[in-house]
């Protein structure tokens, strides 16, 4: 065989070698990496055995006439990796994106050099995949199947939306390579293809950049509304679901809770078993809730559940004695007093709701402390209407 077509080979073989490289250390596998790299080999194989037989030499021209055949490995990728196929899709484009263009860059550049000697071809190839791979799939692609991966933080049909920009990408510059590497060479071209490979990379990392920034923002929104201790709503969400209930005339009824003598758990067992104690009662009242109602954490040892309607007695029951209380439990449960307002409109506003339940929760508190009988049926009568 002719010693430059064998040096022709190179540039093409190189090619697929590190788009799979890339695919490979991109992508997570579901088999063992001897299998995976074993079905691959013989898919490679096979899809140039074919290739050759009905196309000849020209597939190895490097001039993207046969690169959209290499999207049917996407056949045996599907079963290979875990990645979703959309996921997938993006992936194999954005490599194929990736070794498509430092190809054309080595042609036009082997070419600038020696017009007539193939071996530059290979030899520019060689050196411009081991400058760039580490770059690519360590740096590069990470960012963007991160952003992709996170992209729900927006809606889910983008995933589609993506996986077809991916596809669109890889067919714009497999056709300006097929223009590029046609005639002959010249530092226009290689600026062509560098100016378009950079704007590509550089909307990669602003598709990042802005998908990190949206999670960003989605914590620190979760944050200013959750308690961090229990993980419950906080009192910024109480304030801003009881102005909307006002606001829409909605019944509900609100349930104000604090702990008997939490103080007393925080003195004898200290801050950390008190802070267990807070989280073990929160768990335990959402439970007791379940769809009921939604439960906060006003501050301290405060709660306040908001439940759609009238509370019935068996949840009120429920919340106030904890009977799981010992599963788990850091401590000795000291108990609970509770204040409940059904609410109906017309309303004044959510402060004079709270104060008006908070007044009711210290009522049942003094109760307790004179000896006054506290159990079901008292605190049920000590309810005050809104």
């Amino acid at each position: 065989m002719d010693k430059n077509l064998i040096i022709q080979y190179i540039p093409i073989t190189e090619l697929l070698f590190f788009n799979l490289l890339s695919i490979y250390r991109c992508c997570q596998r579901k088999y063992s990496a001897h299998r995976t790299i074993a079905v691959i080999a013989i898919f490679s194989v096979s899809f140039f055995i074919a290739a050759y037989a009905v196309f000849g030499s020209s597939i190895f021209r490097g001039d993207g006439s046969m690169y959209f055949g290499g999207l049917l490995y996407l056949i045996p990728f599907h079963f290979l990796f875990k990645e979703k196929f959309s996921l997938l899709l993006t992936i194999v484009c954005s490599c194929c994106i990736y070794t498509l263009g430092v190809l054309s860059l080595a042609i036009q550049t082997g070419r600038l050099i020696a017009p007539e000697q193939p071996v530059y071809i290979a030899a520019a190839a060689t050196l411009f995949y081991l400058i760039t791979i580490y770059p690519f799939y360590g740096k590069i692609i990470p960012k963007y199947i991160f952003a992709i991966e996170n992209i729900t933080v927006f809606e889910q049909r983008w995933f589609r939306t993506i996986a077809v920009n991916s596809c669109l990408t890889f067919a714009t510059l497999t056709l300006l390579n097929s223009l590029l590497v046609n005639g002959e060479a010249s530092f226009l071209k290689i600026l062509v293809m560098l100016l378009a490979l950079t704007g590509i990379f550089i909307s990669y990392y602003m598709f990042y950049k802005v998908i990190r920034d949206a999670l960003q923002m989605q914590t620190l929104k979760r944050e200013a509304r959750h308690d961090p201790l229990t993980g419950l709503y906080n009192r910024t969400m109480l304030w801003e679901d009881l102005t909307e209930l006002v606001s829409q005339g909605k019944s509900f009824s609100l349930l104000f809770m604090d702990l008997d003598r939490f103080k007393q758990i925080n003195d004898q067992y200290g801050h950390i078993t008190g802070d267990h104690y807070l989280r073990h009662f929160a768990r335990l009242s959402t439970r007791s809730l379940d769809t009921a109602g939604r439960l906060y954490r006003f501050g301290g040892d405060e709660f306040i559940a908001v439940c759609p309607g009238t509370v019935s007695g068996q949840t009120a029951d429920k919340l106030r004695e904890c009977p799981d209380w010992n599963s788990g439990a850091p401590c000795p449960f000291n108990g609970v007093s509770i204040g409940i307002l059904p609410c109906e409109p017309p309303f004044q506003d959510a402060e004079y709701i709270l104060r008006k339940v908070d007044r009711l929760m210290y009522e049942q508190k003094l109760r307790k402390k004179t000896g006054v009988p506290t159990g079901p049926q008292s605190e049920l009568q000590n309810q005050e209407q809104y």
